[in-house]
């Protein structure tokens, strides 16, 4: 499994294209098509599936633009369970707070988790926008402190962290 980082419009987004050998998964394809494109084509890459960690704006630019050129299934928060895409084993957990449809995808074999806004580097998601719930927050950071604390955490913006870090360092969670 090999994991790219792409920082997009409009507001500094991180877009990841999570690939294994020649299949892909994009995960919230926030904005700039053409920049996803050229990547997934370079790199000879059939896409397999989208993750959308949540529907703000910022997020979803591109999503309709990849559902209609590829007809692949869409993972998000109406999509809770297991499932297995690009011979990649991942959960759809819930982790509101942020967003009402706000939710994590977690790679367990390979300790990766897709945060999206829910948790940042030292910091946790906005909750004064339409659908935030400081109640909804503080259960999912709960549920995120079972997670092995080995495990990487890829925000929609900003540095890669790990939970480690961030039960050390971040005051939402120490």
């Amino acid at each position: 499994m090999h994991i790219r980082r792409l920082i997009l419009e409009p507001l500094d987004n991180n877009c990841y294209i999570i690939n294994n050998n020649d299949e892909a998964i994009i995960v919230d394809p926030s904005a700039e098509e053409n920049k996803i494109e050229e990547y997934l084509k370079s790199n000879n890459l059939k896409l397999k599936a989208i993750l959308i960690t949540h529907y703000h704006f910022d997020h979803i630019g591109a999503l309709d633009y990849f559902k209609q050129k590829y007809e692949v299934p869409v993972y998000d928060y109406k999509t809770i369970g297991k499932y297995k895409e690009a011979n990649l084993k991942f959960k759809v957990i819930p982790t509101k707070g942020h967003s009402v449809d706000s939710v994590s995808f977690y790679f367990e074999d390979t300790l990766d988790m897709f945060v999206g806004d829910f948790i940042f580097c030292g910091s946790i998601g906005r909750m004064d926008l339409e659908g935030g719930d400081e109640e909804e927050m503080s259960y999912s950071l709960e549920l995120l402190k079972t997670f092995d604390k080995k495990t990487k955490l890829y925000p929609g913006h900003g540095a890669l962290t790990t939970l480690e870090n961030e039960l050390l360092n971040n005051p939402y969670l120490c």
